[in-house]
């Protein structure tokens, strides 16, 4: 994926209409991006997991705002989920970091609806669809053709049908019928490590009863 995995969850968790945020999305989101935070860095080995506890041994800058602001925040000895959790208030801005850098990258466009000189409201506009259009079809492609995937996808689907925004993946009732299906177990995937299985499963309990 040529995004990150938090940056790529944004993108399906904003409307492509409307250019805001699902509703859908507003509850989990940030659980959501932070999650997928965290665990990219385990993948970049910054962070290590134990029993889905987090070590910070590596805090060398990733070259990704989103990524460092993370790891700079995590505090070593933290179980996953209670992390998650302590950190939502420190990055309740965190859509407005993602807005400049996926703007800055060419990704979005913002945009203003104005009346004479005032501003009315404001969107973020896909500038460049195919950053979400690959995402899409790769998601679809493991669920109608059990393509095999890469870790980030996989924990990308998994956070997908945590945040509730499945069903603008795939919004066709049969096709959702089909996608739950592969999103509930891929937690189980063995293309991702136990230790990443772990978090998953337990973000699942966190998530539903949230």
């Amino acid at each position: 994926m040529k995004l990150s995995i938090a940056e790529g969850l944004y993108l399906i968790a904003l409307d492509d209409e409307e250019g805001r945020l699902l509703s859908s999305a507003e509850k989990h989101y940030i659980h959501g991006v932070l999650s997928a935070g965290i665990l990219e860095l385990y993948m970049l080995k910054k962070i290590t997991l134990t029993d889905t506890v987090i070590n910070v041994v590596d805090t060398v800058g990733t070259g990704n705002g989103i990524l460092d602001n993370i790891l700079h925040k995590l505090h070593s000895g933290a179980k996953f989920v209670d992390e998650i959790q302590n950190l939502h208030h420190h990055f309740s801005h965190i859509r407005e970091d993602l807005d400049q850098l996926l703007t800055q990258r060419g990704i979005l466009r913002r945009e203003e609806t104005k009346l004479l000189w005032i501003p009315l409201s404001e969107r973020m506009d896909n500038a460049n669809y195919a950053f979400e259009q690959e995402i899409r079809n790769v998601l679809q492609a493991m669920v109608f053709k059990n393509a095999k995937s890469t870790p980030s996808f996989v924990i990308l689907m998994s956070l997908i049908y945590d945040c509730k925004i499945l069903d603008e993946v795939f919004s066709d009732k049969d096709d959702l019928i089909d996608a739950v299906k592969v999103a509930k177990d891929i937690v189980n995937s063995d293309i991702i490590d136990a230790e990443t299985s772990k978090v998953l499963k337990e973000l699942r309990t966190f998530f539903a009863s949230n």
